[in-house]
């Protein structure tokens, strides 16, 4: 893996979202990746394996990231109330959860890699919790969704159309560098780096765009 900076965007994002102690890194940063990989899946997998690396695969148990990650592929939020039960309810509802733990060295101490498996479809991603709650989506596939020098924001996009995506994501942001455009299971996956803020107004507005399934920014 080639080294990276890991940015926090905010003095907010030190202080932390509201959630489901005990920690904002471990375990709020944890349903942010789990709720993501859920949200590019689209849906609940039939299994799920979690490999944790550095401080992860320390305290995964004890500090709630396990529970937590399982919960985010469920669906929940970070304040909500069910993230203690998430095994079981993931049990309930027939996912097969696996948790692994690697020894490999990684840029950042709280990395995980997800692999959500269904009959016909496959994802696997890798994230890292940045602090008070913060997380980088860092690998889709195998595949870096960080330029080699990131100075921007950064931005995923999926479509059944990338030809008329393409243009229209460019004219409503500032500066965008498509970084690469890749299959994920029926649709195109586009990353994106701008130096435009990536608020929740601008989501709105590129979720909007025709061709758009999903939108999400890779970092905060």
């Amino acid at each position: 893996m080639t080294k990276r900076k890991f940015k926090y965007k905010s003095a907010f994002d030190i202080i932390g979202p509201i959630m489901v102690g005990p920690s904002s890194s471990h375990t709020a940063g944890a349903v942010r990746i789990g709720k993501m990989a859920r949200d590019l899946f689209k849906h609940t997998p039939r299994k799920l394996i979690v490999t944790f690396f550095g401080s992860f695969a320390e305290t995964y148990k004890g500090h709630g990231t396990a529970v937590a990650i399982v919960a985010g592929v469920l669906g929940f939020e970070t304040n909500d109330e069910r993230i203690p039960d998430s095994l079981e309810i993931a049990e309930q509802q027939g996912v097969h959860v696996e948790f692994l733990v690697s020894r490999t060295p990684t840029d950042h101490a709280n990395t995980v890699n997800l692999e959500l498996i269904d009959n016909t479809e496959l994802l696997n991603l890798t994230a890292i919790s940045i602090g008070g709650g913060s997380i980088q989506l860092t690998e889709i596939n195998h595949h870096s969704t960080l330029l080699e020098h990131s100075q921007g924001n950064g931005l995923l996009l999926t479509t059944f159309e990338p030809q008329i995506t393409l243009p229209n994501v460019r004219e409503a942001l500032e500066s965008p560098e498509f970084i690469q455009v890749q299959e994920l299971n029926k649709e195109t996956i586009i990353f994106v780096e701008t130096v435009s803020d990536i608020s929740q107004k601008l989501l709105a507005k590129i979720k909007n765009l025709p061709g758009i399934t999903t939108v999400m920014a890779t970092t905060g």
